[in-house]
């Protein structure tokens, strides 16, 4: 593994996730897991819960009796654990009174990915989480190394549901696409016009126009939706989906998955916004000045992006989370919310989302 990456990835958010099983009622365990070398994380946990036990599993979902224990008695809010890269470390947090919390890095330590990290771990509010390991949203994979194509294999990544263009696939083709267990989903279609967010001289006509984008999405993009909706409800998983970026049509998407899973609207824009701390905006500013493109965007609209305002160009190659929280609103008013959504437009029914719900929440 590149330590580079390991450098890098310290320095930013891991993930966060609060979770108490019903049985309890004491404070919920919140915790965050960050890699930072090819041998050892970060774990740090909100101060106040008393001594932690912390057992460790390859398996997302082993009981503590099938874990092996790392820590005992962890007080202060932060350790460091010796848990190597592979096999993938998924890890219980344990308090005195019961509580506990299933933590994992949710960036994925990959030499060659793109904002491939992990959906697993949030909270809906009857105490139950979203699996980890089960879930993944990335942007393009082209750059994929064999040593990462190992690793995703190993994790039984199942199913990929590439949400780009048959000319993105083309330019930038995804190497898991020589594997029989890969599928690309939906038909081919043409980006909407950009005009609105070219045009844009400020930062909330940025985000109004985004925002109004990403509602697009869900109208031409909804034969790719629905599909990756029917191989989850097939329990054809892990799997992982995305886009170029993979923040945008991929930011959608995990929205809607989220949203159908139950997780708290708080929480879906606060996953939205990580992309921005994975791949900042100024990485894709950098490479529309040295190659005058960026993947998702035609040379020509790289070019007219290159001109903008600042303020403008941060919400565009960004994931502010205004953003996120406009296009939800917008679910909200044109359909009853992402759910009425889903099942308006992508396949699903009561049924269905109990059924996504029982298999994607433990």
């Amino acid at each position: 593994m590149d330590r580079r990456f390991f450098l890098k990835s310290a320095a930013v958010a891991g993930s966060v996730f609060a979770l108490a099983p019903r049985a309890f009622a004491g404070t919920p365990v919140e915790a965050e897991a960050v890699r930072m070398s090819p041998e050892a994380m970060k774990l740090t946990w909100r101060a106040g819960q008393g001594p932690l036990s912390v057992f460790v599993s390859s398996d997302p979902a082993a009981t503590p009796s099938l874990m092996r224990e790392v820590k005992a008695g962890l007080k202060g809010g932060i350790a460091e654990l010796p848990l190597a890269v592979s096999p993938r470390p998924y890890l219980l947090l344990q308090a005195a009174d019961g509580t506990q919390c299933r933590v994992a890095e949710r960036l994925l330590p990959l030499q060659g990915g793109r904002n491939f990290r992990d959906l697993g771990g949030y909270r809906v509010p009857d105490g139950r989480q979203v699996r980890w390991g089960q879930l993944y949203r990335s942007g393009v994979m082209n750059g994929l190394t064999p040593k990462d194509m190992d690793y995703l294999t190993a994790l039984g990544l199942t199913v990929i549901c590439d949400l780009r263009s048959i000319g993105e696939r083309n330019e930038q083709p995804n190497p898991f696409l020589k594997t029989e267990t890969t599928a690309v989903a939906g038909t081919d279609y043409e980006m909407p016009a950009l005009a609105q967010m070219q045009n844009a001289k400020t930062r909330g006509e940025a985000i109004a126009a985004f925002a109004a984008n990403y509602i697009s999405f869900t109208e031409f993009l909804t034969p790719q939706y629905t599909d990756m909706f029917a191989r989850l409800v097939r329990r054809q998983a892990p799997l992982a989906f995305n886009c170029s970026a993979g923040k945008d049509r991929t930011g959608v998407g995990a929205a809607l998955i989220l949203s159908v899973l139950g997780v708290p609207r708080a929480q879906i824009v606060a996953d939205y916004a990580l992309t921005q701390v994975y791949t900042p905006p100024s990485l894709y500013m950098n490479q529309i000045r040295q190659t005058g493109k960026t993947p998702g965007l035609s040379r020509e609209q790289a070019e007219a992006f290159a001109s903008m305002p600042k303020d403008v160009l941060q919400v565009l190659m960004g994931s502010d989370p205004a953003v996120m929280e406009a296009a939800l609103a917008e679910m909200d008013r044109k359909y009853g919310g992402p759910i009425e959504l889903a099942k308006a437009r992508f396949g699903l029914d009561d049924e269905k989302i109990v059924h996504l719900r029982k298999l994607y929440l433990i």
